[in-house]
């Protein structure tokens, strides 16, 4: 069983999402169905063919359109046809709406009236009559029916008048709706392609070529599509690394920021790792690919991205609903709102517009897009400041958090073994047992032989009758001095008391012990500063690690928190999320996204640290949890806090917004109480400002 997403087209409003999402549910085969109207995708989880699910959805006046592999987005809408309407109907327009000019005294005759209003309506506007015809060959309807039914009631109207010789025709009511519609959904539309930049932006990050080095040595420029891992390729300074891999010569700086939104560029030579898309600063750089396509953190994290902004967040739950039976409503509505006025005695003249006006007014567009749009935006500015989000259910819950429970080993503290002290146990000054340990340990690649390096300034020196004893330590000899490194039982000493939480290596000559090096995790700088600023936001912190009691109690009191559960294992960890949900919390995980995997599941919002966990560790913790962290450190909790919090926020307004609006003019449209403002021509302009509304409000979330 897979999950594909294809781009649908002819989905203007709720009631389509709900059209096409019956439409594929109901297809042999097909598990789930989900699809964003912001974005115009569906997600369909299922082993259905695409020519089945195409069939159906055609069936259902829709269409549906396979992606190409490399659309992680899916493809641009061509904006040019939509222009072309809107600007043919603006023009067709304008000349009727000048003779409403007071003092201008021009009058067009029926005929030409006629002649310039028919085609907005039926040439301009086809599209509007055609879904609304399909559409109810199936005994559906949408904004298409609401709108299809107006623009034509009007037009038909208007021939009428001018039929019987009437002095005032209402060519222009039909003619201004059907190009106010158009306007607002070319608008719409622009709003919509702004939204979806974030993704297009990630996408023109990789270079479309690159400098293959061949066997002798000399550079071809080559499309990046031909690269293959294993191959070698050349940066210059100032171009975009094309592909993952690894530097094998040369020393430059890095801008990392599209991946980690660190504006600083970091230092990179021989063996670091280089993802596609980050620029190279300073000089050249010769490296290895290793992953190209879409097997790069590029790819991985566009696709993300685009797999994010199509999920659903549960604020969307409530529209759906409500859209299901919306238009349905507004049909009858508008038939009463017709008899009604009819009755009272104004006929048919004065009793087709109020319903006019309120089956346009009433176009669920707002409230279809309300939801989507704010999650698209937010979850594209969260990726430019290195906030990873697979779902926008996690978003969501991490604003409604009440818990937040941290990992321990790298994640609040730094996760990798530094040197506290050395002891000098014999006549050996500090740092010549230092220099000793850290030549012994120049080719390792063990936690505590990188945290031995790090700490030694100087030039190690060569090793010879080099040996490593797995499990016990290091031996060799050093200026012509025989040494061993390693744990008591491999030394056979007894070493001087340390920290509860501290590593003890000693260091060994003939003689006897000469030092011993205290090593031990680091709390992260930023952690007490963090920790803090969770709690004024009135969430409950705890610590959930594998560890020992006293070095857990240690770290979580120089962090700030006081609710500390120690020595658990995975699945431990799983049970206690488990309590605090059945106590009704809300719960965060923060963890680094490989061992914690379990309880990145169960979480309601799984964070994984992606940074800092090596070269793999991106990929490991995307796999992981729903939301990633690529910025180094704790503080990106905080943004993503924050983000979390606007996103949420936006979504209420939009779908505020999209209930008051049509609460206060479904009543006044149909009262008749439009009709001084215009009435079905106000209400095409009132339609197509709600959806560009929730969307410019939606777009706030990009500063």
């Amino acid at each position: 069983m897979s999950q594909q997403t294809y781009n649908v087209s002819g989905m203007t409003c709720a009631a389509c999402v709900r059209h096409v999402e019956k439409a594929l549910t109901s297809t042999p085969g097909v598990v789930s169905a989900s699809v964003n109207l912001a974005t115009s995708t569906v997600a369909v989880e299922g082993t259905a063919s695409f020519e089945a699910l195409a069939l159906q959805v055609e069936d259902a006046g829709y269409g549906l359109i396979q992606n190409k592999p490399e659309a992680a987005g899916g493809e641009e809408e061509d904006l040019t046809p939509a222009f072309r309407r809107m600007v043919f109907a603006l023009v067709l327009t304008a000349p009727m709406l000048a003779t409403m000019i007071p003092g201008l005294g021009w009058r067009l005759p029926g005929w030409v009236q006629a002649l310039l209003t028919t085609p907005v309506v039926f040439w301009a506007g086809l599209g509007f009559f055609r879904r609304a015809w399909r559409q109810a060959l199936h005994g559906q309807a949408s904004m298409d029916t609401l709108i299809a039914l107006g623009s034509g009631i009007a037009w038909a109207f208007a021939m009428g008048e001018w039929l019987n010789g009437a002095h005032h025709l209402s060519f222009e009511t039909a003619s201004a709706l059907v190009a106010f519609l158009l306007t607002g959904k070319f608008l719409e539309a622009r709003a919509k392609a702004r939204a979806t930049g974030a993704l297009k932006a990630l996408l023109s990050l990789a270079p479309p070529t690159a400098l293959r080095i061949g066997p002798d040595g000399s550079a071809l420029e080559v499309p990046v599509s031909e690269l293959h891992p294993g191959d070698r390729a050349r940066v210059l300074p100032g171009q975009a690394v094309p592909a993952d891999g690894r530097v094998t010569v040369g020393l430059a700086e890095v801008d990392e920021s599209m991946l980690t939104g660190e504006p600083l560029p970091v230092a990179k030579t021989t063996h670091d790792p280089l993802v596609a898309g980050t620029v190279v600063h300073g000089s050249a750089l010769e490296m290895e690919i290793l992953a190209v396509g879409s097997d790069t953190q590029l790819a991985h994290m566009a696709a993300m991205v685009a797999q994010a902004q199509g999920s659903k967040a549960p604020a969307q739950d409530l529209a759906d609903r409500i859209s299901a039976v919306f238009v349905p409503t507004i049909l009858v509505l508008a038939l009463v709102t017709f008899v009604g006025w009819w009755w009272l005695g104004g006929g048919f003249t004065h009793a087709w517009r109020p319903a006019v006006t309120l089956l346009v007014i009433a176009c669920p567009c707002a409230l279809g897009l309300a939801t989507p749009v704010a999650v698209m935006v937010g979850l594209g500015a969260a990726a430019r400041q290195g906030v990873l989000v697979r779902d926008a259910a996690a978003l969501e819950a991490l604003g409604q958090a009440t818990d937040l429970v941290f990992d321990k080993t790298g994640t609040l503290t730094e996760g990798r073994p530094r040197l506290r002290r050395v002891i000098a146990c014999g006549a050996i000054a500090e740092n010549e047992l230092l220099g000793v340990a850290a030549s012994l340990e120049r080719d390792s690649e063990h936690p505590i032989a990188r945290g031995i390096r790090s700490a030694f300034e100087g030039a190690v020196r060569p090793v010879q009758e080099f040996r490593a004893h797995p499990g016990g330590g290091i031996s060799g000899v050093v200026s012509g001095t025989a040494w061993r490194l390693g744990s008591e039982a491999f030394l056979g000493q007894s070493f001087p008391d340390v920290d509860e939480d501290g590593i003890a290596v000693g260091l060994a000559s003939e003689s006897g012990l000469q030092g011993v090096f205290v090593l031990g995790d680091r709390l992260r700088q930023e952690a007490p500063r963090v920790v803090e600023a969770l709690k004024q936001q009135g969430l409950k912190l705890h610590l959930l690690t594998g560890d020992r009691e006293a070095p857990a109690r240690l770290m979580a009191t120089a962090a700030g928190i006081s609710m500390v559960i120690a020595g658990v294992r995975p699945e431990g960890k799983l049970a206690e999320l488990k309590k605090i949900q059945e106590d009704g919390g809300v719960v965060g995980f923060v963890g680094d996204g490989v061992n914690d995997a379990p309880a990145l599941a169960q979480a309601d919002c799984g964070i994984a640290m992606g940074s800092g966990a090596g070269e793999q560790g991106t990929g490991a913790a995307m796999a992981a949890a729903p939301l990633v962290l690529l910025r180094p450190g704790l503080e990106p909790i905080l943004a993503a806090r924050r983000l979390a919090l606007k996103t949420h926020l936006v979504i209420r307004q939009n779908l505020g917004w999209a209930f008051g609006y049509n609460l206060i003019l479904v009543p006044l449209a149909a009262f008749g109480q439009l009709e001084r403002f215009g009435g079905p021509m106000l209400a095409g302009i009132a339609m197509g400002m709600s959806s560009l509304t929730v969307i410019l409000n939606a777009l706030r979330l990009r500063r």
